[in-house]
């Protein structure tokens, strides 16, 4: 049996208070843990914006490369249509995570969906150097 205030381990299966701290277990208590606050820290979330800001500029770099190859050799479509997935998918996982740093620094929805929308290479860029600025 564990007590459900101190966490202590008690050896007697039918005890009705704990040896350590005296609260009773026949009750258990609505809140059995310490509330503590777990928070993400903002460097933490710069860091995955950052981490996906580099896989969305790597997947543009490898779609131009592979349209180049398509384009010269008449083949190779599938892959070409691989990596623009892979950027259309990246793109949005960093726009969700911008979107995330954006909550945190307050600023409003409609104006983070004009500046990624409206320009979408260009405000994405501007987002992230916006929102990632310490």
């Amino acid at each position: 049996m564990i007590c459900y205030e101190c966490g202590h381990r008690i050896r007697r299966d039918f005890a009705k208070f704990c040896d350590h701290c005296g609260s009773s277990l026949e009750i258990k208590p609505k809140k059995a843990y310490v509330n503590k606050e777990v928070g993400v820290k903002v460097e933490h979330e710069i860091d995955k914006a950052t981490n996906l800001f580099l896989l969305w500029n790597s997947a543009i770099a490898a779609t131009f490369v592979f349209y180049i190859i398509h384009a010269v050799t008449d083949g190779y479509i599938y892959l070409f249509l691989l990596v623009l997935f892979m950027l259309v998918v990246s793109w949005m996982l960093l726009l969700m995570k911008l979107h995330d740093l954006s909550i945190r620094h307050h600023q409003s929805t409609k104006q983070f969906m004009l500046t990624n929308f409206g320009l979408p290479i260009i405000g994405t860029f501007y987002s992230f150097i916006k929102l990632t600025q310490k």
